[in-house]
């Protein structure tokens, strides 16, 4: 059983001191916690310590005994707290003091000098009639409480409630006009989650809120009954810091029992965010972009390995950066379920392999980890951590598969060329680059492309400047000089030897083309 806490006040120190000594109190259930020598220092004593026992004497400076018992009751029911039990010291015997100490709820009354043995019966049967009020204070808020949590269970599984049931709780009074708010704290995304220390500190945090904990194996689900909803983040965000990813989600506010299962229902939807989002204190409604919450068409998964292989058998890494770029945009618009993304991934990645190796069967096509990816998909939380993991499996892919190769030096060469088509490009610079020959690489250029190298760079930088002139307004001298050519004239006389048009006859054609379509 815990110490009961207990307090003495008499204006002689020899007596407090005396009182202090006169019996083992820690073998009588008590504890010393504090002493006061007048009446004021004596109630704010009382309401700073909340003493189980206040040994108190009748005369003292300032207030009397009877004084502040009356004022301390008047505090502790304003303020719905238990009143400690009094035990009354006097030299007087007169019954007029005896009665109104009794009349205020004294447990005893005793006559200085004190008795000894008479002093330990009475802390003895007043430690035994406190500690029965607060066991039976103790079952009933326990009772109290499991019919609560059962009952907002009820609520948030979205099942029929009677609000007579538990109307009487102060965590439904005025229920009808009462904001409530609901926090999901996710143990998939936290990894101290079954720790006493992290419980203790959720406690601490929100203490001073009126809340209700409902705990299953993977949530922490707390309820708030508050109108300020700043006041639920801002407590949020110190506990976000316990975890060093996203774990939390949080609904809007709303008021009574629809306020609660539509606060629990969206901080429920919310969890899909949290492995999108792992850099925010929480998520809720007003974290989440706009563009984040519509769900766009899926795109052919097929159409995306396709695109990839290109990039991975040119040597492209700049495209393939691009591909990259652009598949985290589309996977971070659908939203799906963090399974169905980690799928997505895992699909991706062995069909790339297989398609592959199917087309190159000479080849030894490795991801790096082959039998590490789908353990290792399935146990990240975030979608960050999914993503740089897919980036370095296809930085492996395209590494490994034009590593030492026939072709590998070729491969790299024209993918520098496709980067770089608007530099001074030579075959001599780009052999002294490469470690070979410029008569080779000349040769394995044609080989590999079709074309000799001059025709096959005059094609690129033709087909870029065709881009420039249909999608931009920039002066045909601009764009000869990004895509490569300094001289405009040159750039006019490749540019009709390869399309049969100057650039100005180019971009009229695609002016009348546009005309026409309007038409």
């Amino acid at each position: 059983m815990e110490l009961l806490k207990l307090l003495i006040a008499d204006d002689e120190e020899n007596i407090r001191n005396g009182l202090k000594c006169i019996l083992d109190w820690k073998s009588l259930g008590y504890q010393f916690s504090g002493e006061a020598s007048n009446g004021k220092d004596t109630i704010n004593q009382i309401i700073d310590l909340k003493p189980d026992l206040v040994i108190l004497d009748i005369k003292m400076p300032g207030l009397t005994g009877i004084e502040v018992i009356s004022q301390t009751k008047t505090y502790f029911q304003k303020h719905n707290l238990t009143m400690p039990a009094f035990l009354i010291l006097s030299g007087y015997s007169e019954f007029e003091y005896a009665q109104k100490t009794i009349n205020l709820g004294a447990k005893a009354y005793l006559l200085k000098p004190v008795d000894e043995d008479q002093l330990q019966e009475k802390v003895i049967s007043i430690a035994k009639e406190i500690n029965e009020q607060k066991l039976m204070k103790d079952t009933y808020k326990n009772t109290e409480l499991l019919s609560l949590r059962d009952y907002l269970l009820r609520i948030i599984q979205d099942e029929e409630v009677n609000p007579d049931e538990i109307s009487h709780t102060s965590f439904f009074e005025n229920l009808n006009e009462s904001f409530y708010q609901v926090a999901i704290f996710h143990k998939n995304y936290f990894e101290n989650f079954d720790s006493k220390e992290f419980k203790t500190s959720i406690e601490n945090y929100f203490s001073f809120f009126n809340y209700q904990t409902l705990k299953t194996n993977d949530k922490i689900i707390i309820i708030f009954k508050t109108n300020n909803e700043q006041a639920v983040k801002n407590c949020l965000e110190r506990a976000s810091k316990l975890g060093g990813k996203t774990f939390i989600s949080l609904g809007s506010s709303g008021k009574g029992i629809e306020g609660i299962k539509n606060s629990y229902k969206e901080a429920i939807f919310l969890e899909r965010y949290l492995f999108f989002m792992s850099d925010y204190a929480y998520i809720s409604n007003d974290v989440i972009p706009e563009s984040q919450k519509s769900i766009q068409n899926k795109e052919s998964l097929d159409n995306i390995i396709n695109n990839l292989i290109f990039c991975i058998e040119t040597y492209d890494k700049k495209k393939l950066e691009e591909k990259e770029v652009e598949f985290d945009t589309y996977l971070s618009s659908i939203k799906d379920n963090s399974k169905d993304i980690k799928k997505y991934f895992i699909y991706l990645i062995i069909e790339l392999r297989n398609k592959l190796s199917s087309k190159y069967p000479e080849r030894d096509i490795s991801d790096g980890e082959s039998y590490e990816i789908v353990p290792k998909f399935l146990e990240m939380t975030s979608y960050k951590d999914c993503f740089q993991y897919f980036k370095m499996i296809l930085n492996n892919f395209i590494e490994n598969f034009n590593f030492n190769t026939s072709d590998s030096v070729i491969v790299k060469v024209i993918a520098y060329i496709k980067s770089n088509y608007s530099e001074d490009l030579k075959l001599e610079t780009l052999g002294d680059m490469f470690n070979c020959n410029s008569a080779y690489l000349g040769k394995k250029v044609k080989k590999y492309t079709g074309l000799q190298f001059n025709t096959y760079l005059d094609n690129l930088r033709i087909e870029e400047a065709k881009n420039k002139i249909k999608n931009t307004d920039l002066k045909i001298y601009q764009i000869s000089k990004l895509v490569g050519y300094a001289n405009t004239d040159y750039f006019f006389m490749k540019f009709k030897k390869n399309t049969g048009y100057t650039p100005k006859e180019y971009k009229k054609l695609l002016e009348n083309q546009s005309q026409n379509d309007e038409k």
